[in-house]
């Protein structure tokens, strides 16, 4: 029997509050350094709660991976929403998203998103992602100029993760994504 009984079980809860732990321990000390127990203990869950949402570490960091991506997708469809113009639509949500990670409230799942440059299972999650969505507008995967504003859209993100200089200057931020996103036009 429950020992409290008016705790409720909530278990998206508990779910979001372990994807979030996750990205919290990987940034204080780098995929390494994310155990189960510092997990479960940033989270406020027993290390068995943990286990009943995902059966292994590598569960876990996959999961949050997935998550994080989840994130970015549900930005670039808002994007997409939001743009009329068929042509280069997707290119202009993907330079779009991008930057909008870099504000200070995205951050924190943008600087997790980095460990798929280390992390193979990552990688490959971010590639059938990327794949999967490129798929669905071929005239843009295979389009040279569209590949490049998402080429330099993803070099920006790098920069703005990994250099803390180009972090001070958020006044170049707006026109170096309008000259990217001038690739885009048609």
């Amino acid at each position: 029997m429950n020992a409290d009984p008016k705790r409720r079980r909530q278990p998206a809860v508990v779910r979001v509050a372990l994807l979030d732990a996750v990205v919290q321990e990987a940034l204080a000390g780098g995929l390494a350094g994310v155990t189960v127990l510092g997990v479960a203990a940033r989270a406020g869950v027993s290390k068995g709660a943990l286990f009943h949402h995902f059966p292994t570490r590598q569960a876990l960091l996959e999961a949050a991976y997935a998550e994080c991506l989840l994130h970015f997708d549900r930005d670039l469809d808002a994007c997409i929403a939001r743009d009329d113009v068929e042509a280069g639509r997707f290119t202009r949500a993907y330079v779009t998203a991008t930057f909008k990670s870099m504000k200070a409230d995205e951050r924190q799942w943008a600087k997790f998103s980095l460990t798929a440059l280390v992390e193979p299972a990552f990688a490959h999650l971010w590639r059938t992602w990327l794949a999967q969505r490129l798929q669905q507008v071929p005239s843009e995967r295979d389009d040279p100029r569209l590949r490049a504003a998402r080429l330099a859209a993803d070099g920006f993100w790098l920069q703005m993760l990994t250099d803390p200089e180009a972090q001070r200057a958020p006044q170049q931020t707006d026109a170096l994504m309008a000259c990217i996103l001038g690739l885009t036009a048609a």
